[in-house]
């Protein structure tokens, strides 16, 4: 009887923790992006430029992946709270990119369009891409 508690406690456990890891897949629409010289100074966002790629969120690998021409990828070490205000909400997640080197990503869902933009803050740069949600 032990034994078949436990088997189903390891399937529960297996389920849930299965049920909670989700993989979300977007399409961008356009990309922008700030630069800091070398005083310190950001510049203005570029313009957006036109462009279509997919971005995937995998909770599962805790990665997210940017498959631009050269494609992007991001280790997530850490998810920060949520957070919601009048104008919509914003997740972000702590992260390594390919250099391993630690950057902020971060999803901003504005409340009324419902759009989305990926934010990808390292040092010396920040690309904003301006994405939809695709099942």
């Amino acid at each position: 009887m032990k034994f078949i508690k436990n088997i189903s406690l390891l399937f529960l456990l297996f389920v849930g923790i299965n049920a909670s890891a989700q993989t979300y897949r977007f399409e961008t629409t356009g990309v922008s992006m700030s630069i800091k010289n070398s005083k310190g100074v950001w510049s203005p966002y570029t313009k957006f430029k036109d462009v279509n790629i997919v971005i995937t969120l995998d909770t599962s690998k805790d990665r997210i992946v940017v498959y631009s021409e050269v494609i992007q990828l991001y280790t997530i070490l850490g998810y920060d709270d949520s957070k919601t205000n009048e104008q919509g909400s914003i997740d972000s997640f702590q992260c390594v990119n390919n250099d391993g080197e630690k950057c902020v990503l971060v999803i901003r869902t504005d409340k009324d369009s419902k759009q989305k933009q990926l934010y990808i803050k390292e040092d010396s740069r920040v690309l904003v891409y301006n994405m939809k949600y695709v099942k």
